[in-house]
C-alpha cells in the first residue's frame, strides 16, 4: 500500500527576533516598533548598549520576513499575539528579567502587555520605557486619519517625519509601506482607555520638546500608571526626536533598567 504524503511542516511564525544576541545576558529589552516599522528599527540598538543586555524586538505581520501576511488592525489581537509569544519566542529555562520599551504606537501597545504579560502567567517586566506618546488615560484628539485617501494619509504622516526619504523617493516601497502604516494607525486609533491597577515596575518616559502629537505635560502623565519610580526625559526635536537623541536616550534606558534588575 503506498504510503500517504504528509503534509509539508510549516514553520512556526515568530513574533519576537533578537535582533543583538549576547553570551551572558542578564536582562532582556523588548522593543515594540512605532507604526510601519519592524525590527530593523532597533537593529542598531546593541552596538550602543551594554552587553549584559539583550535586544529582542517585534516583528509585526506585513513586513520583513513576514511580508506576505495581512497587517494586524486591532489591539486585542496584536496584545494577544506578543503575549502568547514570551512563552514561545524566547529561549527556555530561567527566564531574564525584561524590560517593555515602545516608541508611539509602540508606547501604547507596550503599555497594553506590561498588564497583558503577567495576567497570562509570565513574569511581569522589571521596567517599561515609553516615548513619545502621551499617558493612555489622556482622551486622543487628534484626527483620525487612517480611512483618509492615500495621498492625505500620506500628507499628514509626513507632518510627523514618519517615513524616511529613501522610502518617499521609491513609489513602489511606499506602496509597501503605506498598508502596514494605515493598519497601525487602525490599531491605535480606536483606542479606550481602561482603568486598571497601577503598574508595579517603573516606568521612565521620554519626550520631544516639539512633538506635534504629545506635550511634555502628557508624557509627565504617565507618572501616574505606576506604583515605582518615574522618570522623564524630555529633548529637542519633534516626534522621532528619537533619532537625533539615539544615544542619550539609550544610555538612559540602560541606566534605568540596571537600576531596576539589579
Amino acid at each position: 500500500m503506498a504510503e500517504t504524503a504528509r503534509p509539508p511542516i510549516r514553520r512556526a511564525v515568530r513574533w519576537l527576533v533578537c535582533v543583538g544576541r549576547r553570551a551572558r545576558p542578564r536582562a532582556r529589552l523588548i522593543c515594540v516598533p512605532y507604526a510601519g516599522a519592524a525590527t530593523a528599527a532597533f537593529r542598531d540598538w546593541p552596538a550602543s548598549l551594554p552587553d549584559w543586555l539583550e535586544v529582542w524586538a517585534v516583528q509585526p505581520p506585513g513586513r520583513e520576513s513576514r511580508l506576505a501576511e495581512p497587517p494586524v488592525t486591532d489591539l486585542p489581537t496584536l496584545v494577544e499575539s506578543i503575549t502568547a509569544a514570551m512563552g514561545t519566542d524566547l529561549p527556555g529555562g530561567e527566564p531574564l528579567p525584561y524590560a517593555l520599551y515602545g516608541h508611539s504606537m509602540g508606547a501604547l501597545v507596550g503599555f497594553e502587555l506590561a498588564h497583558a504579560i503577567p495576567a497570562a502567567g509570565h513574569p511581569p517586566p522589571a521596567a517599561m520605557f515609553v516615548s513619545g506618546r502621551r499617558a493612555p488615560q489622556i482622551p486622543d484628539r487628534l484626527p483620525s486619519i487612517h480611512r483618509l485617501p492615500r495621498d492625505e494619509f500620506l500628507e499628514q504622516i509626513q507632518r510627523l517625519n514618519g517615513i524616511p526619504d529613501a522610502v518617499l523617493a521609491e513609489p513602489g516601497l511606499l506602496d509597501l509601506v503605506l498598508p502596514n502604516v494605515a493598519g497601525d494607525f487602525a490599531v491605535i486609533e480606536p483606542y479606550v482607555y481602561r482603568p486598571r491597577p497601577r503598574l508595579a515596575c517603573g516606568i521612565s518616559a521620554f519626550g520631544g520638546d516639539a512633538d506635534p502629537t504629545t506635550a511634555p505635560e502628557q508624557v509627565r502623565a504617565w507618572r501616574e500608571q505606576t506604583i515605582g519610580r518615574f522618570r522623564m526625559h524630555i529633548w529637542p526635536g519633534d516626534h522621532f526626536f528619537i533619532n537625533p537623541h539615539r544615544d542619550a536616550l539609550l544610555r538612559a534606558l540602560a541606566d534605568d533598567l540596571g537600576e531596576a534588575s539589579a
